[in-house]
């Protein structure tokens, strides 16, 4: 979980937003489950991973490869430093040292923890969470691929829910807003500290375990104790329309790289914009991802724009964007013409110098010098299979493997 603070009830990027297909009826053994990263990309790293039921909990800090970057540690209050020849993974409240283990033995542990409480439930276990914008199963299912961990994962899981889903729908006439802290809140009459992902996991399943005991109380039903077996069936039950098997995020992850490529490819054109100002940055990437979510290739523009410039940029935007709103078609066919003509720049940016602005054109012509060379390895932008891999530079803060904004 990366991000707790509000999100208003608001239409989410399809690409991002699970429409969860369900499972069948069966025995299921229910986990409230979450993670902290070092950033906000499906390319960062596992820092914490945790795991929540009323008998049991799981919890394990994890020794990056890389530091977490600093809206990262503001968010899990953690830190990395470097103490002699060795990195130490500390507590940023306390400046205490965390006990930490390396990615693969704490998810090799992971899954000998949910091997443990999967007990008599025949048909496998659901994890739980809780994320406006999900992504924290595409990371867990990169992590566990990359240690050759996912069958072993697959014969224990049988899917995911995301808890702020089901509030979406069940609470959609009582709430506006459907973050943890604010259900905590609602429900519970709690704040709670939301910086630990154990912690999360525990609140997460208790959300839907809530909502499951008054959907029972709607219906006459007896409710008894929210940790009891047949209340926890009963919770199953609640959320089995809701359930992403592991499968179908496998299927939707894929899909999702593929449009990660298409907007790599755009790099070129809205680089300059993400090395500005931070309200820039804001403005251009839901843009850049409107575009990649559209199936549309800088190849493309490039031959519409070698074709009949402006004119044929246009024609292609709006086929592909039928039904986007006319400001954000005109925002980005300003950010378009200002890339392929360079005698013009972005209309919405707020004008520098005469000296800065001669140095972004400058910087504009660099870009497509080096979007040209495509046989020159780590630049290279062929987005042409959907097999091919994930090519994403480190150093690129903004590409959008973006988890939630705060």
């Amino acid at each position: 979980m990366v991000s707790s603070t509000t999100v208003q009830n608001e239409k989410t990027s399809p690409s991002r937003k699970s429409s969860a297909v369900g499972i069948g009826p069966g025995n299921y053994r229910l986990v409230g489950w979450d993670m902290d990263t070092t950033g906000k990309k499906v390319i960062d790293e596992i820092c914490q991973i945790a795991g929540y039921t009323p008998s049991s909990t799981y919890s394990q800090y994890v020794m990056p490869c890389k530091d977490l970057n600093p809206p990262a540690m503001k968010r899990h209050n953690m830190k990395i430093v470097t103490i002699g020849k060795f990195r130490v993974l500390k507590d940023s409240k306390t400046n205490k040292a965390l006990k930490t283990k390396s990615e693969v033995y704490a998810l090799t542990d992971f899954l000998t923890w949910l091997e443990c409480i999967r007990g008599d439930a025949a048909d496998g276990i659901i994890l739980v969470y809780h994320e406006p914008r999900k992504v924290i199963p595409a990371m867990l299912l990169e992590s566990l691929k990359k240690y050759n961990l996912l069958e072993r994962f697959k014969q224990i899981v049988k899917g995911f829910v995301n808890g702020f889903n089901v509030a979406e729908v069940k609470c959609a006439n009582t709430f506006r807003a459907f973050s943890l802290r604010t259900l905590s809140h609602a429900l519970f009459n709690q704040e709670k500290q939301l910086d630990n992902a154990k912690d999360r996991a525990l609140l997460a399943l208790r959300i839907v375990q809530h909502l499951s005991s008054l959907e029972v109380t709607k219906g006459n039903e007896a409710n008894g104790s929210g940790d009891s077996d047949s209340a926890m069936k009963k919770t199953a039950e609640f959320i089995r329309e809701f359930v992403q098997p592991v499968e179908i995020e496998e299927q939707e992850y894929a899909e999702l790289k593929i449009v990660y490529e298409r907007q790599n490819s755009l790099r070129p054109i809205f680089g300059i914009l993400f090395r500005a100002n931070r309200r820039e940055r804001q403005h251009a990437n839901p843009l850049r991802r409107l575009l990649a979510e559209a199936g549309i290739e800088y190849s493309q523009l490039q031959e519409a724009w070698n074709n009949g410039k402006k004119e044929s940029l246009e024609k292609l935007i709006k086929e592909k964007l039928p039904a986007v709103e006319k400001k954000k078609i005109e925002d980005v066919l300003i950010i378009l013409e200002g890339y392929f003509d360079p005698a013009k720049n972005p209309k919405f940016r707020v004008p520098g110098n005469k000296h800065e602005m001669k140095m972004e054109k400058s910087q504009i012509n660099d870009d497509k010098e080096n979007n040209n060379k495509c046989d020159s390895g780590t630049d290279s932008l062929n987005t042409t299979t959907s097999n091919s891999p994930l090519k994403i530079n480190s150093e690129s803060s903004e590409i959008s493997t973006v988890i939630a904004e705060e």
